[in-house]
């Protein structure tokens, strides 16, 4: 997920991604993208990012996350500054009302920091957000972040991912969640991006870079894409259609999940086909610092030598409709 927030309501209100059960191929659905596209990026740096943990969660759950961020930090680049709250009970576990309050306060001196924010106010807004959540065994992972701070600072949230675990998964949830999160983070490194080349970009990095480490065979879970994907052509919706969620009509939103991040994965290969070197460090390298100096659309139109953006819809349209043996086909053909 991608999201800004400028104040506790806005927060409240955006802030948290929509509950998601099922083994690791399922993929969860976040809040909507910036709707400012004059606001600054994430700060290159050097540093990671600073973890908060509640205490009384088991200590594996942020091991795994942390996997996840790092391997996702490495590759795409390091941005921030980022803080990681996570929290949340494995099952049968009673709440642990001292772990919380401490959890409560770190935020809340981190939050109000610099700010005209007042702990008594900020208080009863961070336990609504972690604490009630966490107790109520949601699980919820999202990107946020803070601009009334400066520089702008992200803020990673992951509540109960334990919920998403599986042990038959062959890449554990919470990496994915980890790598989904920062591929976020990376992203608001640069200039404004349609709703679908953030959410595909992340569901790919999730496939791509644990497939890099050695972890994953990514062909299973892009199958399980395509076939989420593949949904959208008994409607006439295309990702054309969700450039930006927060302004996509109600009939539109309603295929958030296959049309952003299902769709948009596969067009994030299919744009990386589209180039001379098919290397998907180009997104990184090329792509994304275009976007930066020239706008979305004539970096993409660049990117993948379309003369617009329509002609790039198009065209995913056509490869969409091809066998699938032709989408692996074409998938394998990417290089590091």
């Amino acid at each position: 997920m991608n999201h800004i927030t400028a104040s506790w309501a806005l927060i409240l209100t955006f802030g948290l991604a929509h509950a998601a059960t099922g083994s690791q191929e399922d993929r969860h659905v976040d809040a909507p993208p910036p709707s400012s596209n004059a606001v600054k990026p994430m700060t290159p740096m050097d540093t990671p990012p600073i973890y908060h943990t509640l205490t009384s969660y088991d200590p594996k759950w942020k091991a795994m996350i942390e996997e996840g961020i790092e391997m996702a930090r490495s590759y795409w680049g390091s941005y921030g500054p980022t803080h990681v709250w996570i929290v949340g009970y494995d099952e049968g576990q009673a709440p642990d009302s001292k772990a919380e309050l401490a959890f409560v306060e770190d935020y809340c001196r981190w939050r109000i920091e610099d700010t005209q924010r007042t702990m008594a106010e900020c208080r009863p807004y961070a336990t609504g957000r972690f604490i009630d959540v966490a107790r109520s065994g949601t699980p919820e992972a999202y990107l946020s972040d803070v601009r009334e701070r400066t520089p702008r600072m992200a803020e990673l949230v992951f509540i109960n991912v334990h919920k998403w675990y599986f042990e038959r998964d062959r890449l554990p949830d919470p990496i994915a969640r980890g790598i989904h999160e920062y591929t976020h983070v990376a992203q608001h490194g640069f200039g404004h991006m349609p709703t679908w080349m953030m959410e595909g970009g992340a569901v790919f990095s999730e496939a791509w870079l644990p497939a890099l480490a050695g972890k994953r065979k990514p062909e299973q879970m892009l199958g399980y894409v395509m076939d989420n994907a593949q949904k959208m052509a008994k409607t006439p919706f295309t990702i054309a259609d969700m450039e930006s969620i927060e302004t996509a009509p109600p009939e539109v939103a309603q295929y958030h999940r296959e049309l952003a991040y299902d769709a948009g994965a596969w067009a994030t290969i299919f744009m990386v086909y589209h180039t001379p070197t098919r290397s998907v460090s180009t997104l990184r390298d090329v792509l994304y610092p275009r976007v930066t100096e020239v706008g979305w659309e004539q970096a993409l139109c660049e990117y993948v030598d379309m003369p617009s953006k329509e002609a790039f819809y198009k065209a995913f349209e056509s490869f969409m409709a091809k066998p699938r043996e032709e989408h692996m086909r074409i998938f394998r053909t990417l290089q590091p």
